[in-house]
């Protein structure tokens, strides 16, 4: 399968992870400080232009008084020193008016410079081309120097506005930074969430083929050999998962050859147990002679024992073919209310002797399978059922429909599978440690056998949780058209 990325192995994968999932936080801290390098310039231009400005209009405010001083100094004593530094303090101011006109040509404080430097000149033309001995150059000279007031006015007016100019910066700066403190936030909060969804994506990445890797192993400790263990991700776990296909392919051909070996062994045990059997049934009717009476007792516990080996190694011929699938089974419809009801009745005298109440729930359906298969599951679940459960209990079963499937439970109200037998319970030759009234020990198959009779019919066989004591739960799926 092509795949965009194939990682070499699980280190480079998780190194890969870790770029990714840094690259948007970088990226984040990168635009962060641009913003806000961004924003200590253009705070650094404005105090700068405002401050400049307003150092200018003080800077005009005071050569403008001295060159009035100088001014009138020159009216009343007439020297030509005064005149000089009018001169001086005018070029002065004109440089500076020019420098302040320039960098606020796009703003309201043009008109009020060039009229300043209109007035200005004006003054100085008068000042330097008029002379002040004559009675009209005195006169002059007196409105010349009526003009300060005018243009000192004009400066304050500068001053003022300057001043207001500054606070409407400050504000304007203000709201670029809250503008840019949203964008920032939003930028960050985005770029974060990228990275958490990039965590996610590589979290499933990394997950995916360690939870492979963890049911194939599960399934190898529960016996499962026939499922393929595949495992997809870095190269190096992909081999990881080849060789533990490879162990489950060795175990399922051991797991085979154990099941012959048993099966061969197991029948092989059947010919002299017959034989066995044969002559302790011959003994015990007598046929070879009258038996005394300790004699009929030996004879009675070899025939007993004899039936108990004789089903013991019937339940082992009968795992190892439902394990080995040799032999097709036969399907058909079962019924499966009527089957249940039959082996009730084969418990009944069992439950009776002991008090034991049942309940049952058989609602009319069929299913597809092997109809000795089946009763034998159920035999086994009620057997169970009754062999746990103390006098006076009781045992129930129900059927169920739900979602096109078939639902047997069998539940007593004996004590229960215990925690640490709950996961080997279905187990091969498995017996819990909880005690039975039953005086024959069990060859702990019959769960197993069940599961596996289930298993070849389609269905599951689970223990459910259950209040009161062990609840098994059978589910098979059903034929639609049902009778009424």
């Amino acid at each position: 399968m092509n795949r965009l990325y194939h990682p070499r192995s699980f280190i480079s994968l998780l190194l890969t992870g870790f770029i990714f999932v840094a690259l948007p936080l970088l990226v984040a801290l990168v635009s962060s400080i641009q913003i806000l390098d961004g924003l200590v310039q253009q705070s650094a231009v404005a105090v700068f232009r405002s401050a400049g400005r307003i150092e200018s209009c003080r800077k005009v405010a005071d050569l403008l008084h001295r060159q009035e001083r100088s001014a009138r100094l020159y009216a009343v004593l007439g020297e030509e020193e005064q005149l000089e530094d009018v001169t001086a303090k005018h070029r002065e101011i004109a440089d500076l008016l020019r420098q302040l006109l320039a960098l606020n040509q796009d703003n309201e404080l043009a008109p009020l410079i060039e009229q300043l430097q209109v007035k200005e000149w004006q003054l100085i033309d008068v000042l330097t081309s008029v002379s002040r001995l004559t009675d009209e150059g005195k006169d002059a000279h007196e409105a010349a120097l009526g003009s300060y007031s005018e243009i000192g006015a004009i400066v304050a007016q500068l001053e003022r506005l300057s001043n207001v100019m500054m606070v409407q910066e400050v504000d304007i700066l203000k709201e670029r930074v809250q503008k840019n403190k949203n964008t920032l936030v939003w930028q960050v909060s985005g770029l974060i969430g990228f990275s958490v969804l990039l965590v996610v994506l590589f979290i499933s990445l990394i997950n995916k083929p360690v939870s492979q890797l963890d049911r194939g192993i599960e399934r190898l400790g529960e016996g499962d050999f026939a499922t393929p263990i595949m495992v997809s991700g870095p190269r190096d776990l992909e081999a990881i998962g080849a060789k533990l296909d490879w162990l489950r392919k060795r175990l399922n051909t051991l797991d085979r050859e154990k099941v012959r070996m048993l099966a061969h062994i197991s029948h092989e045990l059947k010919t002299p147990l017959s034989s066995i059997k044969e002559g302790a049934g011959l003994l015990k009717d007598g046929l070879l002679g009258q038996l005394n009476e300790n004699q009929a007792e030996v004879v009675a516990i070899l025939d007993a024992n004899c039936s108990k080996l004789q089903k013991l190694i019937q339940n082992i011929l009968d795992f190892n073919m439902a394990q080995a699938k040799e032999t097709p089974i036969e399907l058909q419809e079962v019924r499966v209310d009527s089957l249940v009801a039959e082996v009730v009745e084969d418990h009944r005298n069992a439950m009776l002797a002991r008090n034991i109440q049942f309940s049952g729930e058989f609602l009319p359906v069929r299913v597809i399978g092997n109809r000795k298969q089946l009763k034998t599951v159920i035999d086994n679940l009620l057997a169970n059922a009754v062999k746990f459960t103390p006098d006076n209990g009781e045992i129930s079963i129900s059927l169920k429909k739900k979602l096109n499937m078939l639902h047997l439970a069998v539940e007593d109200t004996g004590p229960g599978i215990s925690e640490e037998d709950r996961s080997q319970i279905f187990l091969p030759f498995f017996q819990g440690q909880q005690k039975n009234r039953s005086v024959v020990k069990g060859s702990g198959l019959g769960l197993a056998i069940s599961k596996e009779y289930i298993h070849n019919c389609g269905g599951t066989l689970r223990l459910v949780p259950s209040q009161k004591g062990a609840r098994f739960e059978v589910s098979l799926p059903y034929v639609q058209d049902e009778i009424g």
